[in-house]
Order: structure tokens, then C-alpha cells, then sequence
């Protein structure tokens, strides 16, 4: 007798073995048997006939960390098929903290503000569980809130005692729950940090068996460098690593990507590289990304007084028109390619969705001294959407052996607090948009291939037990879609848009979304250190 018979559908096992016709018994949390189970009884029976039955998608790259205590039912992310999202990539994590740089580590996230009421990571992780939440999370601890904790925001390396803290810290709050770290060099504190300081916080990463994930120095002129950098953390270190979205931007650059992947190819001939991209050529983060790194020194603070300064202003400035040889992280773009996606401010709204060289022109600005502008008047509270990748360097990565599919989004929903701004499509859009576009319709993967890269490869990198496979005795995180109709519906302009085409998903044995509507259970659990 089994809780749940999911029947007649078309198996696809997260193994990339070729789809078979079976059944999937359910009792508990846990898959009980996957075969010809029409002799047996169910208190419940879904008819999945010609769907497609598979392991819940594991988005390994999101900064849902806030989010889901904001909304925790997840919408965009069960609608997608996905049962557990990754937290704490690019180095942005609430935790670890200390009280006395609580605000300083606020403002430099930017994410929803949940009021910063803990320290430790664990703490952190505890909030899940008291407020629930319909999906897995995995959680990794970010290199900015370890480096702003012991350091602060300065750019100098850290004092022997001082990397040791970092290394206690990151031990106690791994032990409390993450399943490795993430950097996020591209971002303050964490750009301030040499190769040596990253291999040496491996150190407890590799004692416990988990990841380094890295949003790399540069995407752009020195992806290359950038790329050579990790493997060097890798090999010297002995840690697993996952480059975040790996992209180039930039039109002068893309065609540096084959040398990148053949850069990681050399590596995991004595290490372990993996990679994760989103279906779309565009990218998102802060807008005072576009800014050089050194004004980032000192926090967010002392970027806005260096962006209020006439002369410091004039240097931002010149830097940006003509950038020098060593800032390898700028990425040539039109303004007209700049779009901006959220502010923070209620008198900016109207700004949003437009570009950067639509609003110079509304304000009489040149789009350099808008850019400058928007981040002062919105406190450092203002995103962007650039468009500066190629479609060939996103298939490549997609399609490579060692590319994996992360959103690098975070869980929204068409209402509430999370429904603000003109967001990334990914959100809402990358896993069926990925069965959709490049399976169904453009053959680049087949469909067996593309699932294990949203499943059974991301659940091996984590190490997570009994998970990411249908097979009898693992937990029964499921999803149920078409494949003649899943399709990302969410666009750069509309991206409030539920994705269509999956019909179930089950966490941990409890139907989440049942005939595509969402029960509002919160069965999702904190996959510590991999746990189940």
C-alpha cells in the first residue's frame, strides 16, 4: 500500500540512462518503488500518461536566502519543477554577521530586508525551519559576509590572526550547516582577497568534503586569468569547484570561451571543476557593479561618499570611458543594452524596465554620470539587466560535459513583496525554457542529458544523500511536466509570468503543486551538509 502511485508515465531518472515506461510508488518522503506497480494499491493515483516523471530540479545557483523567508511558498520556483534551491552564491550571504557591521552588511546585499536578528550561520539556517518553506535548500556561506565579519570592508589582506578567524568562522558555520563556501569576486569585501587567502579558507571546506563556488574576477577581458584562477584554488587546495554562471561578456571577448573551457578541461585531469549557466545572454547584478573596484573599498558608504566628491567623481569617471589595462572585470556595453530592473526609491519606479540611455535622455544626463547618479540617489539599492553575452557561448556551456543549469535567480512571485521591478527573466523561466527551447524544440540536448544536469550531476556535486535519481529508497522530491507544452513564459519585459507545462511537483512525498495548482504546503527542509 503506497501513499502516492504516480502511473503510467515516461520515466527519466536524473542518471542520463534513456527513458523507460514505469510507475513511482511513494510512501512517506521517500520513493518506495519505480516500476510496473498496476497490481498495487495507493491511497492516492496521478495518471501521468504521456509525461514525463523525473527527479525535482536542483537549482544549483539562486539567492533565495531572504526570499524565502519573505514568500515561502516559492512560487516560480515550484512552477518551474524545481524542489531545491542552492543558497548563498557570489559570496552574498546574511550570515555569518556581527552586530556591530549588521547595517553595513545589509546594504551591501540589498536583498529584502528580514531584519538582520542573528549572528551565527546556523541561526541563520534555524529561521527555515521555523517559518517553512516549500523547497529544499541547500545553503553555501559567503566569502563577503566571512571577510566583512573579521575585516570589515578594507582592501588589504588579512593578518595571520585574522585569516584564522576567517577560517574558525567558516569552520563553525560549514559544521552549522553549509555545504561549502562561495566568493563573490567581483563584489566587496570579497574582491579584496588574493589567491592564497582562498586557498587557505579551502582548507576547512576540503576537511568536510564541500564546494568552493566562485562568481570569478572577471567575466569579460581576463575570463581566462579568471578561469586559471580557480583551477590553481582547485588544484592547490583540493576543494571541488563550481564556477558560477560561466559567461563572457562583452562582443571583444566571446570568443575566449573556448579557451576557458579548455583551461577546466586541463584541470579536471588532477582536480574538479564544474560550471552552471542560465538559458539567457543576459546578465543581472547591482549596478555599482560597473563601477571600478577600488571605489568599492570601505563598503557601501564610502562608495556613495566617493560618488558625491567631484574629483573622485571625475576619476570613476575617465576609468569608465577609457578603462585601464588592469581592470579586466569592465565589460564593454551599449547604455541602450543596460537596462534598469529594480530601484529602491518610490520616485525612481517609473525608471524601471527603461535603459540607461533612455533615462540619460529623459534627464539631460550624459549615460556615464546617469550610471553614477542612479547609484547615489538609490543608496546603492538599484539593479541592472546587461545584455552582453553570445547565444554560441551560453550552448556551449549548456551542452558541455562539465556545464550544469543554475538561474542565478531567486524564488519570486506575481504579487507580494517579491512582485516588485522589471527582474530577470530566469526567475521565473530557466528550467522550462532549458525543456522547452533547447530540448524540444532545438534538439541541442536530448532530454535524458539535460535532466541529469538538473539533477542527478548537481545532487552528486553537493553530495547529497538519496537524492537527485528516482530509485527505490531515495526521498521523493518528484516532478511531473509535459513535454509537448513546458515553456518559460516570463520575458525581459513581463517577467512576473508563471512557466507552463508542469503539472506535479512533489517535496519530500507531499504534493506542492498538484494539476498546476499550488497547495501552499511547506514540506522543504534544510539539506545540511548535504543531509537529507
Amino acid at each position: 500500500m503506497f501513499d502516492l502511485i504516480i502511473a503510467n508515465g515516461e520515466v527519466v531518472d536524473g542518471t542520463g540512462a534513456p527513458r523507460r515506461r514505469a510507475d513511482v510508488g511513494i510512501t512517506g518522503d521517500r520513493i518506495a518503488a519505480v516500476g510496473d506497480l498496476s497490481p498495487a494499491k495507493g491511497a492516492r493515483r496521478l495518471d501521468a500518461a504521456g509525461k514525463i516523471v523525473c527527479p525535482g530540479f536542483i537549482d544549483i545557483h539562486t539567492h533565495s536566502d531572504t526570499a524565502l523567508l519573505v514568500a515561502p511558498e516559492a512560487e516560480s520556483a515550484i512552477r518551474q519543477g524545481c524542489t531545491t534551491h542552492v543558497t548563498g552564491n557570489c559570496g552574498l550571504t546574511s550570515a555569518p554577521t556581527r552586530r556591530e557591521r549588521r547595517a553595513e552588511l545589509q546594504r551591501t546585499l540589498a536583498t529584502q530586508d528580514v531584519g538582520l536578528d542573528w549572528e551565527s550561520f546556523g541561526q541563520f539556517l534555524d529561521l527555515y525551519g521555523r517559518r517553512g518553506t516549500a523547497i529544499n535548500v541547500v545553503p553555501l556561506v559567503g566569502h563577503c559576509a566571512l571577510r566583512a565579519a573579521v575585516m570589515g570592508y578594507d582592501d588589504r589582506p588579512p593578518t595571520p590572526e585574522e585569516l584564522r578567524a576567517m577560517q574558525d568562522l567558516l569552520a563553525r558555520s560549514l559544521d552549522e550547516g553549509a555545504v561549502g563556501m562561495s566568493a563573490g569576486l567581483m563584489y566587496a569585501p570579497s574582491m579584496f582577497a588574493a589567491t592564497d587567502e582562498l586557498v587557505a579558507l579551502c582548507r576547512p571546506v576540503v576537511e568536510r568534503d564541500g564546494i568552493y563556488a566562485t562568481h570569478m574576477r572577471s567575466y569579460a577581458s581576463g575570463v581566462v586569468d579568471a578561469v586559471a584562477e580557480t583551477c590553481e584554488i582547485a588544484r592547490r587546495s583540493g576543494v571541488r569547484a563550481q564556477i558560477s554562471h560561466l559567461q563572457v561578456s562583452g562582443r571583444p571577448y566571446w570568443g575566449k570561451m573556448d579557451e576557458a573551457l579548455a583551461l577546466i578541461e586541463e584541470a579536471n585531469r588532477s582536480a574538479e571543476v564544474h560550471a552552471d549557466k542560465y538559458p539567457y545572454n543576459a546578465g543581472s547584478a547591482a549596478l555599482s557593479q560597473r563601477l571600478p573596484g577600488w571605489a568599492h573599498a570601505g563598503g557601501a558608504q564610502a562608495l556613495l561618499r566617493r560618488l558625491a566628491d567631484p574629483e573622485t567623481r571625475a576619476r570613476i569617471r575617465r576609468e569608465l570611458e577609457t578603462p585601464p589595462a588592469e581592470w579586466t572585470d569592465h565589460v564593454p556595453i551599449d547604455y541602450r543594452d543596460l537596462i534598469i530592473s529594480a530601484v529602491a526609491t518610490e520616485g525612481n519606479k517609473p525608471l524601471e524596465g527603461r535603459s540607461v540611455e533612455q533615462i540619460a535622455a529623459l534627464r539631460g544626463r550624459d549615460p556615464v554620470d546617469m550610471v553614477m547618479d542612479l547609484v547615489l540617489e538609490e543608496n546603492n539599492r538599484v539593479k541592472m539587466i546587461a545584455h552582453a553575452q553570445s547565444e554560441e557561448g551560453t550552448r556551449r556551456v549548456l551542452t558541455h560535459a562539465i556545464g550544469m543549469v543554475g538561474s542565478d535567480g531567486s524564488a519570486m512571485a506575481p504579487y507580494g513583496p517579491l512582485s516588485k521591478g522589471v527582474p530577470h527573466p530566469r526567475s521565473y523561466g530557466t528550467f522550462p525554457r532549458i525543456l522547452g527551447r533547447y530540448v524540444r524544440d532545438e534538439g541541442l540536448l536530448s532530454l535524458e542529458a539535460a535532466i541529469r544536469k538538473m539533477t542527478g550531476l548537481p545532487a552528486a556535486k553537493l553530495r547529497l544523500k538519496d537524492r537527485g535519481t528516482l530509485a527505490a529508497g531515495g526521498y521523493a522530491d518528484v516532478t511531473v511536466f509535459d513535454p509537448a507544452t513546458v515553456m518559460d513564459l516570463a520575458t525581459y519585459t513581463d517577467p512576473h509570468r508563471y512557466s507552463v507545462g508542469v503539472e506535479h511537483v512533489i517535496v519530500n512525498g507531499a504534493l506542492e503543486l498538484e494539476g498546476g495548482r499550488h497547495n501552499g504546503r511547506l514540506r522543504g527542509r534544510v539539506l545540511r551538509g548535504g543531509a537529507g
